[in-house]
């Protein structure tokens, strides 16, 4: 079942999924690349592989689908496991989709508290550093190819108290990313086939409600 959480994990990872070097880099370096290679992506896609881990009871939850995002502010988020579940916008509206229910919540893009910096970054004007502080998690260290930095919003967010992202550190694409909650819950997320500007149609990023399904607006 989708949640906040949840849709918070994933607005976020939107916003740094680009960037290129081979040797170790300061921290503004990395900042400097990550910016450039998300300046640079019109879309992106890959599969991927998620993690909710529920802090109170120990819980895990794995889920497995297909991502698509496309500027400005179009997502397509298909969930394949365990239920399929969807989450889709067209930068103005975000449905939520669970066939196995029969229901989609709509709710406005603009009016979600908990997307506001990344809307930032979607609508094709945000700037890193405008939007967090940023340290490096592991003190700078290269860990298993990745440059791992901490990323604490400017802005309170209950939602999203915390976000640590693993950058590759020879092409600088985006494979991990962990947000927490004030609360110590986590979403982890790992990117893998990844497809950066290849051409994806606008049509994906509407949602045509089947006939027969509730519809919930928030």
């Amino acid at each position: 079942m989708i949640t906040k959480l949840h849709l918070s994990s994933i607005i976020c990872i939107i916003i740094l999924l680009f960037a290129n070097t081979s040797h170790s880099l300061t921290l503004d370096e990395v900042i400097d690349r990550v910016q450039e290679r998300y300046e640079k992506t019109k879309n992106f896609q890959a599969d991927f592989t998620q993690t909710s881990i529920l802090k109170t009871v120990k819980q895990k939850q794995l889920s497995k689908g297909k991502v698509f995002i496309r500027k400005p502010g179009m997502m397509r988020w298909e969930y394949k496991e365990p239920e399929e579940q969807f989450i889709i916008s067209d930068s103005k509206t975000i449905w939520f989709y669970v066939p196995a229910d029969k229901q989609v919540m709509i709710s406005n893009v603009a009016s979600d508290s908990d997307s506001h910096s990344p809307n930032t970054f979607l609508a094709g004007s945000g700037k890193l550093r405008d939007t967090f502080n940023i340290e490096f998690e592991n003190e700078g260290k290269i860990s298993q190819s990745q440059y791992l930095l901490r990323l604490i919003p400017k802005k309170s967010q209950p939602n999203m108290a915390k976000l640590i992202i693993g950058v590759n550190s020879e092409d600088f694409k985006i494979e991990m990313s962990s947000i927490y909650d004030i609360y110590g819950n986590q979403t982890i997320v790992s990117f893998s086939n990844i497809e950066i500007n290849k051409e994806l149609s606008e049509g994906i990023f509407h949602f045509e409600v089947p006939q027969g399904v509730r519809v919930v607006t928030q």
